[in-house]
């Protein structure tokens, strides 16, 4: 366990310093790289947004009351809408999707981020949830 704490400060380190250094080096020189930049953020947000709800729909948070409605309604396999079970909450992942998708609207609406950047937003923001999941899970 010790060991397990000791590699996610170390992947806190490489990733601020990896983050102070790509900054810096934007700052100098960011307008070719407005639109990546700008993919990146949303990105992130929109893994982190999707990281928070997985934390809120668990028993005993706020939303919880959603995956008690999603299980009740539409588990059951037998039911017609039950594909709508995992997009809609009962898997992180496959509700990053969405979220990905929702949040490339908002970066296509305000800051005019172009189409070709859609697969590389939800990508990008797919390895970054597989990344908290896997390191910093509260279930441990």
């Amino acid at each position: 366990m010790l060991i397990r704490n000791k590699m996610k400060n170390i992947a806190f380190v490489i990733l601020g310093a990896i983050g102070g250094f790509l900054g810096c080096f934007l700052i100098s020189n960011f307008e070719p790289y407005y639109q990546a930049v700008n993919a990146f953020c949303f990105a992130s947000i929109a893994a982190f947004a999707s990281f928070f709800l997985d934390f809120a729909f668990r028993e005993g948070n706020i939303f919880a009351f959603w995956i008690r409605f999603l299980n009740r309604n539409f588990y059951d396999k037998s039911k017609a809408l039950s594909f709508l079970y995992k997009p809609l909450g009962g898997c992180v992942l496959c509700m990053n999707q969405w979220i990905s998708i929702a949040f490339f609207v908002a970066a296509w609406i305000l800051v005019d981020l172009s189409f070709w950047y859609l697969l590389p937003l939800s990508l990008i923001s797919h390895l970054i949830l597989y990344f908290l999941i896997k390191h910093f899970d509260l279930e441990d």
